[in-house]
């Protein structure tokens, strides 16, 4: 009698354990969204999870959230298991798979932002990444990372590249007058879930207008070059004079008269 009582007891606490934890569907597609540094953990409930529903999120501590994401405020070199957990009316459900990240190896580091200045024959460049927020102790990710670039210029189907690590750069010994166009990549070796840049497109300085330029310069030498001449005297207006000997035939004939 007492060993049908353990079976019954212990029936019975198996339904309700699997009442409790198996009655609410686990959610589903639990993922981590970070960019930059800025980490936001997101969920679809379920099918059959009722309204109403809040959620768990194990991250060595329980949070507790009644929406499906929840901004996460994690330490940049530490790795993290997250999992989702609903609560409904005091029922919970299994836990969802977990998600390993690494804040440092797994965040996407946005596309540098580009901005391109013609000067003739060259194409001066700046680059840089957005910087985090202040809330992760990261003030320049360059120098967190230690980031190099590769920069790619094409112009009529014709393309090179280069890599540099400075922010500032200048393309030398372009062609003028003709449009070329810039992409910039970042590479970093400890992470790299990083994007490019967009094609961005600038004209080289014409070529006419330093034609223009160079005209302007020399005829300004060239006024002042007379006017240095004219003052010094090399340069004089030259007065209508009678001969002289036509100056003493008309003095002789004035005597005689």
């Amino acid at each position: 009698m007492k060993h049908w009582k353990c079976v019954f007891v212990l029936m019975t606490c198996y339904l309700v354990a699997h009442t409790v934890l198996g009655s609410l569907p686990a959610p589903v597609n639990v993922t981590v969204n970070s960019v930059n540094f800025q980490h936001v953990l997101r969920w679809d409930p379920a099918p059959g999870t009722p309204p109403g529903t809040e959620y768990n999120i194990f991250k060595r501590k329980v949070l507790n959230s009644t929406t499906a994401s929840l901004k996460l405020k994690l330490h940049n070199e530490r790795t993290y298991y997250l999992s989702v957990q609903a609560s409904y009316n005091q029922t919970l459900s299994p836990e969802s798979h977990n998600i390993c990240f690494t804040p440092y190896k797994d965040t996407k580091i946005g596309p540098p932002e580009v901005s391109l200045a013609g000067c003739g024959n060259c194409i001066k460049m700046n680059m840089s990444l957005l910087e985090p927020d202040s809330s992760t102790g990261i003030e320049d990710i360059n120098k967190y990372y230690d980031v190099h670039f590769t920069v790619k210029w094409r112009r009529e189907g014709h393309s090179m590249s280069l890599e540099t690590r400075n922010k500032s750069f200048t393309l030398d010994n372009l062609q003028e007058g003709m449009e070329y166009c810039v992409q910039v990549h970042t590479h970093i070796r400890l992470n790299g879930n990083t994007q490019p840049s967009t094609w961005e497109c600038i004209l080289t300085g014409p070529v006419e207008h330093r034609v223009a330029a160079l005209l302007i310069i020399l005829l300004g030498l060239l006024m002042t070059s007379v006017f240095c001449l004219q003052y010094t005297g090399l340069i004089c207006t030259v007065k209508a004079t009678l001969p002289r000997a036509i100056i003493v035939r008309i003095i002789h004939l004035s005597t005689q008269i």
